[in-house]
Parts: C-alpha cells; structure tokens; sequence
C-alpha cells in the first residue's frame, strides 16, 4: 500500500500513537467488477443495518392524549417523553472507516476483505447478517472479517501478523473521508527467516503449556477439559502453519475454517485425519464444539475412548506441523 508524508512525525517517540496522524488518501476506483460490486453490497449493507434505533418504544398516544406507562406517580415523579429514533447516535454515528483486499493468490478460493469500523459494537454479527448473506449469494466465496479501530490500533503495536500484513500489503478498496488513520507500519525488515523462526518458538511454546494442561486434566479424568485442550493445540498448529507459509493466520477459532486454509495452502495436511482407509471426521467434528466452560456447553460430552483416538491425531497433526514449518523456514 502507498504511503503519504506524514504532518507528525512519530517514529523518534516512542509514545506516539501506532498509526500516524495524516489526512485521508482519495478514496481509490476499483475497476474489477466483482470487487465493487463485493464493495457495494457491504457499504449498503452495513448503512441499512447500522440506522439508529428506539432503545424502548415510542409513546403510546390515544384520542391525541399521552399515556402514561406507570399507574401512580410519586411526589414529584414526571413521566418524560420516550427517545424517538432520530436522537439516538446522532453525535457518533457507526460507520466503516476502510476496506481492505488481501491474500490475492491462488493458494484460497474466493476473495478476502477486511473491514475497520469505528465502533466496537459495530462489529456485532446482526450488523453484517444480512451483508453475509448477500455476500454468500455470489459467485465466488467471501471471507469478511470485521474489526474495530481501537482493536486493530493495539494488534499493530503488538505487531500481530494478520493485522500487520493486512494494513501494510492489502489494498486499499474504500476509506471514510474522516478517517485519520490512514498510514499503517511497513513490513518489519529484518530476516523472513529470523522472523518466521521467532514466531515458530512463540507458537511451539503456548502449544507445549496446552498439552502440560492436556495431561494434567487426563490424569484428573476430566474429559471434557481435555478434548479442549487437544482443540486448543490443534488450532495453534494450523495457526502456526498458515503464519509460517503464508506470512500471517486468521483471527479465528473455528478450526474447520483454520484447517480448510492450511490444506489448500499444504494438501498433504488433510492426511493427519485419514489413517489406513478410515476417517476421522465424526472426531474431528466433535473436537470442534470442545470448550472450557461448563456453563457454555453443558450438551457436550466426550468419551476416554474418543479422547485416545483424537490424542493419536494430534500427535500425527502436530509432528507434521513441525517438519512441514521447519522445512519452509530453512528455504527461506
């Protein structure tokens, strides 16, 4: 992405703000047809669903009297008129403050966009329901992935892969004419290598804590913490193997979704969950409702017999994540 001067310059303090203070860039033209038309659907989308609405009904009002919600008053209790729709959010309006294309290769079908909203409840899914939907309706598979400004400000100063290539490589499709954070970090210039072998030791040590809590609660036979913890290591190695490959990962948690890229990125992957004519996919599903909380998924039960199989697969998943990303980072 192009960058313009800056009016501050904040390399030299360290407590400047990640993202430069600048005027706005001219909105770019797109001239692919399916990506104004992708463009589109999401700016009319997001504006139809992000119109104010009444936090309570309006008044009820009968033969041109107002009436009254309450039965009895107290001394000096008045009853005020309730909002109408046009006072809410009038001073901070929700909007999309840019849109971004990434990921233009062959490796993923379809096409990935990014999306920074201003506001964190903006990024609520009944905002972009009806956007996906539309979205899913098209010819080719969208992969939209919204965030919030504040969100995606403390994601660069940790200098978070996906957010870091997606602000400093993507393309730019839309920005708001308000939108002051329009210049984002270059690409780090130290070694591909170095950097990839950095990120490597970061994922292999959050993966080893949860496999120490993995035979921690076995030995408790708590089975349910368990198959969590064989989930959670399971999504580190595709998170490590599509950021070791690619450059950076997705912020998701759906591993169907993280194991899908990872495959068409490395095809070999798929055969962790296929062993001698037989499948693992009614584990593998299971393995994808595994969560920590009892209260969140009291429905969810998982065997000693079905903890064994899915300890086997992610011995199998894991040592290839190892060899394969060992592999990329001595080619680099």
């Amino acid at each position: 992405m192009s960058t313009t001067n800056s009016t501050r310059d904040h390399k030299e303090d360290p407590t400047a703000h990640p993202r430069a203070f600048i005027n706005a860039p001219a909105e770019p033209a797109v001239q692919d047809k399916e990506i104004a038309s992708i463009l589109t659907t999401i700016r009319e989308g997001f504006a139809e669903a992000s119109k104010p609405e009444p936090r309570r009904a309006p008044p009820e009002i009968r033969d041109g009297t107002f009436k009254s919600p309450v039965k009895i008053l107290r001394p000096g209790q008045v009853i005020k008129p309730r909002k109408e729709p046009y006072n809410l959010n009038k001073n901070n309006p929700g909007k999309i403050l840019r849109i971004f294309l990434f990921d233009e290769t062959s490796a993923f079908p379809g096409t990935d966009i990014f999306v920074e909203v201003n506001q964190k409840k903006m990024t609520r899914p009944k905002y972009w329901a009806a956007v996906r939907a539309k979205l899913a309706e098209g010819p080719q598979p969208v992969y939209l992935r919204v965030d919030y400004a504040r969100k995606v400000n403390r994601h660069i100063r940790e200098k978070e892969p996906f957010y870091s290539h997606v602000l400093s490589s993507g393309t730019l499709l839309y920005t708001d004419s308000s939108n002051i954070w329009a210049q984002d970090p270059a690409p780090e210039n130290a070694p591909l290598a170095l950097v990839a072998r950095g990120q490597m030791d970061s994922f292999l040590k959050k993966i080893d804590k949860s496999k120490d809590d993995q035979k921690k609660f076995r030995q408790q036979d708590n089975y349910r913490r368990t198959g969590f913890e064989i989930r959670n290591s399971i999504e580190l190695a595709y998170h490590m193997i599509l950021t070791i490959h690619i450059g950076h990962s997705y912020p998701e948690t759906d591993i169907s979704f993280l194991r899908k890229r990872a495959e068409a990125v490395i095809p070999d992957l798929g055969q962790a969950w296929f062993y001698q004519q037989e499948t693992y996919e009614a584990e593998f599903e299971l393995l994808r409702h595994a969560h920590k909380d009892t209260h969140k998924a009291r429905a969810y039960k998982i065997s000693e017999e079905e903890i064994k199989t899915l300890t086997y697969r992610q011995k199998t998943l894991l040592k290839m994540a190892n060899n394969l990303c060992q592999k990329k980072i001595k080619s680099l």
